[in-house]
Order: C-alpha cells, then structure tokens, then sequence
C-alpha cells in the first residue's frame, strides 16, 4: 500500500550509492536514478505507482565547508540550483533521528553543480555541500509529498576528488549511507504519520 507509514522511496544517482543503501535500508524501494538524473523517465515511473510514499534523494557529496571530514553526513534544508531553491522543511527530523545514532550531521544549503569540481576550494559559496543532482531529482518530485536529502562526504576543501584520498573518502562515505538506514525509515514514519508537506520551492527573482 503506497500510504502505509514504513513505505520509503529511497532516489540515488550512482549505482555504488543505491547499493551500500539498499544493503543498510532493509526495507522501503531504492531506485537508481543516474548522474545527473539521466534516468528520469525510469524515476517519473516509480514515482507515478506510489504517489504518496515519502522519497529521499541519497547520495555522496563534495564537503564546502572545512568542519567536514569524509563520512560526515550532510541533511540541507535548503537545495540551491540553477533553477531556484526548494527549502525541505522534514529535514530537521531526520537530522534528530540521524544524530540519535550517533552520526555527524551537517545542516544548511546544499548547491547543484552542473559539473564535478576538483576541488571545493574552487567553488566560491555559502553552502555547506555540492553534489550534480539533488535539484534536478527534487523537481522531479513536485507533488506535495515528504521529501528531504541526504548526502555523504567524500572529498572535502582539504582532501580534494581525484586525490589520493579519494579512495578511502568513498569508503567511509559509503558506510555512512550504509549505516543511515534506519534513521532513513525513521524519518519516512515519522513524516508519513504527521501529513508533513516539507518541499516548497522559492524562485529566483
């Protein structure tokens, strides 16, 4: 039934993520929706059959700020894109339930990229992380629904992509959605139950 309370659609761009957050979700649906949301129509159809399942978007990220060390979690309330702004208003109950696991959360804005950035020094932003398609995946679902996000840090300012921390910062970021999995189910729960409504989008002007 789409409207029970522990229904979840969990949306990840890369393979490698829906993987570590399948094994670690033990419920609820991962779809693999590609970089930069490539797979859109495939995403557009699981979203049709269940229309009022809590979605979030789940992934790894680039840290911007300097507080970050890979594996830290990042939960915006705020997704910034080339398109305008979509403030998730659940946030703050999956950061409650994230941190009552024991886990190091991040809050504030999140920026899309509309390509990889070597190094986060490079960006110029008030945001607290960067990834390619947690915008492009929440405009996808703009139907009232609870949605909120949910990144892992891989590379931070100190430790940029494609360096030889890398690897290790993938390993740890990956673990870290691994072990999010019941703060994630949680939160579905939780925002099912009380009718929660948290995306609302803000234009440009």
């Amino acid at each position: 039934m789409p409207n029970r309370t522990d229904a979840l659609l969990v949306l990840c761009p890369l393979t490698v993520e829906a993987v570590s957050v399948r094994s670690g979700l033990k419920g609820g649906r991962v779809v693999w929706a590609g970089m930069r949301a490539w797979r859109r129509s495939a995403v557009c159809a699981v979203l049709r059959r269940g229309p009022r399942v809590p979605v979030a978007v789940v992934g790894v990220a680039c840290a911007l700020t300097p507080h970050a060390r890979p594996g830290d979690l990042v939960v915006p309330d705020v997704v910034r894109s080339p398109r305008g702004a979509r403030r998730c208003s659940s946030s703050t109950k999956l950061v409650s339930a994230l941190r009552a696991a024991g886990r190091t959360v991040h809050t504030g804005a999140l920026v899309e990229s509309e390509r990889i950035v070597g190094r986060a020094a490079d960006t110029t932003s008030d945001a607290v992380a960067l990834d390619l398609e947690s915008g492009l995946l929440l405009d996808l679902v703009d139907d009232g629904r609870p949605v909120t996000v949910l990144r892992a840090v891989v590379d931070t300012p100190a430790r940029p992509l494609l360096s030889a921390a890398t690897v290790p910062g993938g390993v740890a970021a990956l673990a870290a959605l691994r072990a999010s999995g019941p703060a994630l189910r949680t939160w579905a729960t939780t925002v099912a139950r009380g009718n929660d409504n948290p995306v609302k989008e803000v234009r440009h002007p």
